[in-house]
């Protein structure tokens, strides 16, 4: 989007990863002809990257799939973002496939830090959940559906690449101290429409945990993309994840 951001992020996510798309991408490079373009600065990539996601609230609703050990368990999934409060925020409700309420919890980013809430099936409030805390048995951590990487310090872009025939951006970004599960996360950004198509997290050895791959995405309205598919792949625990969002409204300010 997905520990959104994809791709939440995507995003993936992510929070799922999501960007309204401007006419011009202010990165772009206009210096002389045949000057080899040179890679932007990771803290301004980052800045345009939030910058890209809607202020307008919505509520995403589709269901996140985990197939472990040959078989598929499915988790409805409702989130509600609110990017262009004051406080970034984004909640997430989650429901067995008969629709029975498992817990729901909220993400807010006071001055960039990510702040979990969490309550039962009944609304009772319980302890913040650890942000690689699994997300109800679905192999996904709080972190993965917040990308609160986003936030984090110390972007460096390292190269370009291609993903899909699109050029992007390679993005390196430390862990906080505070995350022990992992060391790195490296993220694709789509050189043009600055959104994220795949992260990636590593331990301190440089080995693969985790990844997150943007399947698919939708124009919602015109300007406006979102993600449809995330695909995640936990090297980890073995697991298969994937998330579909099915409908997306647009909230009442």
């Amino acid at each position: 989007m997905t520990r959104m951001g994809l791709l939440l992020l995507v995003c993936l996510g992510a929070v799922a990863p999501l960007a309204a798309q401007p006419a011009r991408n202010p990165l772009d490079y206009h210096g002389e002809e045949g000057t080899p373009e040179p890679l932007p600065s990771g803290p301004a990539l980052m800045r345009e990257v939030r910058g890209r996601l809607p202020t307008m609230p919505l509520r995403m609703s589709g269901f996140i799939r985990t197939r472990e050990d040959g078989k598929d368990r499915d988790r409805l999934l409702v989130s509600e973002l609110r990017f262009g409060d004051s406080v970034p925020s984004a909640s997430y409700t989650l429901s067995d496939r008969f629709g029975a309420p498992l817990t729901v919890a909220r993400v807010t980013w006071p001055r960039g830090r990510a702040v979990f809430e969490q309550w039962n099936a009944d609304g009772g409030k319980l302890p913040a959940p650890e942000p690689s805390a699994e997300v109800a048995d679905t192999g996904l951590t709080w972190s993965d559906l917040s990308l609160s990487f986003l936030w984090w310090s110390g972007a460096e872009v390292v190269e370009r690449d291609r993903v899909k025939s699109r050029v992007a951006y390679v993005v390196r970004i430390p862990a906080p101290e505070s995350r022990e599960d992992v060391d790195t996360v490296r993220l694709w950004i789509d050189r043009k429409a600055l959104f994220i198509v795949k992260a990636e997290l590593l331990n301190a050895e440089g080995d693969l945990l985790k990844r997150i791959e943007v399947d698919s995405i939708k124009e919602i309205r015109e300007g406006l993309w979102m993600v449809k598919d995330l695909k995640i792949r936990d090297e980890a625990g073995g697991r298969r994840m994937g998330i579909r969002f099915e409908e997306v409204e647009e909230l009442e300010e």
